[in-house]
């Protein structure tokens, strides 16, 4: 029996670790850029995860029927990526958030799901962003389609 040559060997290991860094590439969902929460009500919150591990959280609100003179308030902080959950720390407050690539629109009245994060496990009282998902942006769904 022929045993394969060194270099052969060399060759084929190259190989494997192309091919495993292609489907572990393949398998991790770009995380990067912002997230919002969609509601009926006077306020928006807008999550920003950038590269290096810099986040902004963006919380407006305003009066009923008073959107053009909106309050926004900004809360910088980091966040890291392990797995499939975002951990980001501002103001001594930690959120684990969950990366759902199809996170479910039911809340919305839609069938179907986009790429989004939800809060996983307990958070702090004081979380700005609490147990409201948040949706990759841009998103293309607007209000829940009207009964007929």
């Amino acid at each position: 029996m022929r045993t394969p040559s060194t270099k052969a060997l060399a060759v084929l290991a190259g190989l494997g670790s192309l091919m495993l860094f292609a489907c572990r590439g393949k398998s991790e969902h770009p995380v990067e850029g912002s997230y919002a929460t969609v509601s009926e009500s006077e306020w928006t919150i807008i999550l920003s995860l950038e590269a290096g591990g810099r986040a902004e959280i963006l919380v407006e609100s305003w009066a009923p029927g008073e959107y053009e003179s909106r309050s926004a308030e900004k809360t910088l902080g980091r966040w890291r990526r392990e797995g499939n959950m975002i951990i980001l720390d501002y103001e001594g407050r930690t959120d684990r958030l969950a990366y759902v690539p199809e996170l479910s629109l039911s809340v919305l009245g839609y069938e179907g799901g986009a790429p989004g994060l939800r809060q996983s496990g307990t958070f702090s009282e004081r979380s700005i962003l609490r147990d409201q998902p948040l949706w990759k942006l841009p998103h293309r769904f607007g209000p829940p389609p009207r009964p007929r």
